[in-house]
């Protein structure tokens, strides 16, 4: 009865987290499982090439650091599936979401309402996640235990380690609050540089130092240049956010929160889509929320009203559609796909497993290397600035060292001219001019390169 009585009352405290844990994962599973694809899967690759001893940036191409993708790899190695990775994702969610409750109480439901309502965007299985959950746990401490030097700096190492062209602007605020306090900045610095040093130890040791230089520093021209997209609704939204963030910190400029969710910003920098931009939004919104009056119950009703409208609409698509397990396709047992697509996902594994040892030129490489059990290597992530600097022709001489004659590229894919399309369409070129076509099929070309 006692034993009872405790479960009673950890459910009663805690129904809250329990309920956006459980909301995550029916999106995942069941109301977004459409979003899960692209970066998702790209993530959840690297996870599992990490869980199975592979070695980040030497062995496979990222270009950011790996916090995330070693955070997920953690039960990966005592299950290597998809669901778990997306388990793991709903209870980053969920421990988001208890600092954020720390934070704001009950107006935190309205970052959880940004997070969820633009298209899912905001809760996508990402290393943009776990780098805004990294923000969310150091917006606490500030707030909470403002004298946790060496914890604080510790966080913003961690931020750094999820995404460093974003975390590393996280040491700014504290330069700006205690410029004259040199001791405490340098308490922060030695926090932050424990888990900084432990990862080029990391790096060192595996000889990848080189190879995360190049990836994810001299790449980042490569990358800007290749990927910018600017000058579209979402810049211009993005322009209007950043001007409202300046006057919020003009308004209260000794909190150092604001500086902190300000620089959320760089989340859109260089791709302004609304992938990065729920970032940058939600962290606005957090800037607003002190100012906002509105009794608790509003902020409840808003938050469910969004996340009801959100799944309805998701539901409205999924009742139109005939969706189907994909029972058959190894890590992904559990994972949703219209029937259509997953029909034709059989044929096309079948018809690239007709060509043994061949390369393939995809967006869709990475999952199917999964599905076969095979490591990872530079062309499952087949995207332009994912290479290094200089990283096209790198690519191509690559191409042209391989062992393999037979190259299978997606036509679908090349000939996309979607606008924030990032595949690598000068690298197929090579095959495509260099190449005799030898089949066609499934809108895959079969090419061989003597």
């Amino acid at each position: 009865m006692k034993l009872l009585n405790k479960v009673l009352i950890f459910l009663k405290n805690n129904f809250r987290y329990i309920l956006v844990f459980l909301l995550a994962i029916a999106i995942y599973e069941f109301f977004g499982f459409g979003m899960n694809y692209g970066d998702p899967i790209s993530n959840y690759g690297f996870s599992y090439a990490i869980a199975n001893g592979q070695v980040p940036y030497l062995e496979f191409n990222t270009v950011s650091t790996p916090l995330f993708a070693f955070y997920a790899s953690i039960v990966l190695r005592f299950w290597n599936n998809y669901l778990m990775f997306l388990i793991e994702q709903a209870i980053l969610v969920t421990i988001t979401f208890y600092f954020l409750y720390k934070l704001y109480d009950k107006k935190s439901y309205l970052v959880l309402a940004i997070l969820i309502g633009l298209n899912f965007y905001g809760i996508l299985a990402t290393y943009n996640f776990m780098c805004f959950s990294m923000l969310v746990i150091i917006l606490y401490l500030e707030e909470k235990h403002s004298d946790k030097d060496y914890l604080i700096g510790f966080f913003i190492g961690l931020a750094i380690l999820s995404k460093h062209t974003v975390g590393c602007f996280f040491i700014i605020p504290t330069l700006i609050k205690y410029f004259s306090n040199w001791r405490k900045i340098l308490k922060r610095a030695l926090g932050c540089l424990v888990p900084c040093s432990l990862f080029l130890i990391y790096l060192l040791v595996k000889g990848a130092m080189g190879a995360f230089i190049d990836l994810c520093f001299l790449g980042l021209f490569d990358f800007s240049s290749s990927n910018n997209n600017y000058f579209n609704n979402i810049f211009f939204l993005c322009c209007l956010f950043l001007i409202l963030a300046i006057y919020l910190i003009y308004k209260n400029w000794q909190d150092i929160k604001n500086y902190y969710l300000i620089l959320t910003f760089f989340f859109c920098i260089p791709i302004f889509d609304l992938a990065h931009f729920v970032f940058f939004c939600a962290s606005v919104m957090m800037m607003m929320l002190p100012y906002l009056r509105w009794k608790n119950k509003y902020n409840i009703v808003t938050f469910l009203l969004i996340s009801f409208l959100s799944l309805i609409s998701s539901l409205m698509v999924i009742l139109d559609l005939d969706i189907i397990f994909s029972s058959k396709f190894e890590h992904f047992e559990y994972t949703l796909l219209t029937k259509k697509i997953y029909k034709n996902n059989l044929k096309v594994n079948e018809f690239l497993d007709s060509y043994s040892g061949a390369i393939v030129l995809s967006y869709y490489t990475m999952q199917y290397d999964i599905i076969k059990n095979n490591k990872l290597d530079y062309y499952d992530v087949l995207m332009n600035g994912n290479f290094g600097y200089d990283g096209i022709n790198k690519m191509i001489k690559r191409l042209s060292l391989e062992d393999s004659n037979i190259f299978i590229v997606s036509m679908s894919d090349y000939n996309d001219d979607y606008s924030y399309s990032q595949f690598s369409k000068d690298i197929v070129d090579y095959v495509i001019l260099n190449g005799k076509l030898i089949e066609s099929k499934y809108g895959y070309n079969v090419y061989y390169i003597e």
